[in-house]
């Protein structure tokens, strides 16, 4: 919020206000009276075409909105959203305290929350461990896979299952220390921790986490919730050399991954993996089967060949055998004069969609819009007629760490509902364009997979604009 409040009196004159705003940069600013504190709020629409000498009073908004100082992020903007305000009085016992616009929320919106647990979600883990490695330090990464949970939803309902997610979340998110490390949802019944402990202390954390989720009372659930975690890094005792960040990061992800696969339960093994074939063939299980049961088989020397290729086959499986996201083809641009067409080619399981936006081209932001018009365009015509994606805003802001962020917010409609999608990513090589698409795509992978897809046809070519 904004705390060094520009306010105006009751009687204050149209003249006086819009100099004001005009002077502080400001489309709003709260009415103060001398003893009764804050009576309205007034916009720059509302005195659009007033006389200079009209009186505030007469014209400013009574029926403000105002939020507590604690109020969230994410809980602002969909009260923002509801009340259709442009601005948010942030009030405490009657005393003004600031003042939020949209575009105050935007920063800390497009570091992409997730809504349910309230956590970041892997941009905003990705962005804090490169940072760290750019500044020299060793990190650990550790991921940790609720044990058990798609039998969780099946058997007590996503109701329950939603609660040991926010209650795992809590856990996790209050047993860091945010100096040394920060967690994020990192999909479905996965968090990562990426921390510049070193690897014995963040083995630790991660052991102590473990067990203060395996200590959850959860209303509903009678079985205990259970953990698996998997960590790699924080061994290293020199600097790195020619480090490419994302590589080095995208490999501490895929080794923690590994290895937490390895400390799942055996009871989380399809039979046949587990079995061997004598036991499956109706036979007494010899000792390889013994040894796949034992709780003593973290060493991967004494797992069963059958369930190392299981694991194997689960490490390296492919993303859109999981969960089909939209990929980014290819994207083209051209402009006359102040017009200009923005093209998008998507592509979804083996299948490419494209669509082409266009407008006028008054800004910076006006072309960002575009691509994410144009991408969330394509997305639409892989779903179901009645479900779609609308762009609300599209901009770029200073990460204040040499890199810059585009953020999309998007609306995602169906029959039943709507919900509001924030996207974000970093441009790249100077790309902003690609940047815009690739934020749009942020936001709906997360949630597309909700929506039903569109009837089957024939596959649009698969060429680039």
């Amino acid at each position: 919020m904004t705390t060094d409040v520009v306010w105006v009196s009751p009687s204050a004159r149209v003249k006086t206000a819009v100099i004001l705003m005009k002077g502080h940069d400001m489309g709003a600013l709260p009415v103060l009276h001398d003893t009764e504190g804050v009576v309205g709020l007034v916009t720059l629409a509302d005195l659009v075409g007033e006389p200079p000498e009209a009186v505030i009073e007469d014209l400013m908004q009574t029926g403000f909105v105002s939020v507590p100082p604690d109020t969230t992020v994410q809980d602002a903007a969909e009260i923002m959203s509801e009340s259709r305000a442009s601005h948010l009085l942030v009030m405490e016992r009657g005393n003004l305290l600031g003042i939020v616009t949209l575009s105050d929320l935007m920063p800390e919106l497009g570091r992409s929350y997730d809504p349910l647990t309230e956590l970041p979600w892997s941009d905003s883990f990705r962005e804090w461990a490169m940072n760290a490695l750019k500044n020299g330090q060793e990190i650990s990464v550790i991921l940790f896979d609720l044990d058990g949970f798609g039998r969780f939803n099946k058997r007590h309902g996503h109701v329950i299952g939603d609660r040991v997610l926010k209650a795992a979340a809590n856990v996790l998110g209050s047993g860091i220390d945010a100096a040394m490390e920060m967690v994020c949802r990192y999909g479905g019944d996965e968090f990562a921790i990426v921390s510049t402990r070193n690897a014995d202390d963040a083995e630790g954390l991660a052991k102590r986490l473990q067990e203060r989720i395996a200590a959850l009372t959860i209303e509903g659930m009678p079985e205990k919730v259970t953990t698996s975690w998997g960590m790699f890094g924080g061994r290293r005792t020199k600097e790195r050399e020619d480090m490419h960040y994302a590589a080095t990061l995208d490999d501490l992800i895929t080794r923690a991954s590994k290895n937490c696969i390895k400390a799942k339960p055996w009871t989380e093994m399809p039979e046949e993996a587990v079995a061997p074939a004598e036991a499956r063939a109706g036979q007494p299980a010899g000792p390889e089967m013994e040894a796949a049961v034992s709780p003593q088989t973290a060493d991967a020397d004494v797992v069963p060949s059958p369930v190392k290729e299981h694991r194997e086959r689960r490490a390296n499986e492919p993303e859109i055998e999981r969960a089909p996201r939209f990929k980014m083809e290819s994207i083209s641009f051209s402009s006359t004069g102040s017009e200009a067409s923005a093209g998008v080619v998507l592509k979804r399981g083996g299948r490419n969609y494209q669509r082409e936006a266009s407008g006028y081209a008054v800004g910076g932001d006006s072309i960002l819009r575009l691509f994410a018009e144009a991408a969330a365009g394509a997305v639409c015509k892989a779903l179901a007629p009645e479900h779609g994606i609308v762009v609300e805003d599209a901009s770029i802001r200073d990460s204040g760490r040499d890199d810059e962020i585009v953020t999309v917010v998007a609306i995602y409609v169906s029959p039943r509902q709507s919900a509001r999608l924030v996207g974000s990513a970093l441009v790249r090589r100077g790309d902003q364009y690609r940047a815009a698409v690739a934020a749009l795509l942020d936001a709906v992978n997360r949630q597309i997979e909700l929506a039903p897809p569109a009837e089957e046809d024939e596959p649009e070519a698969g060429k680039g604009i």
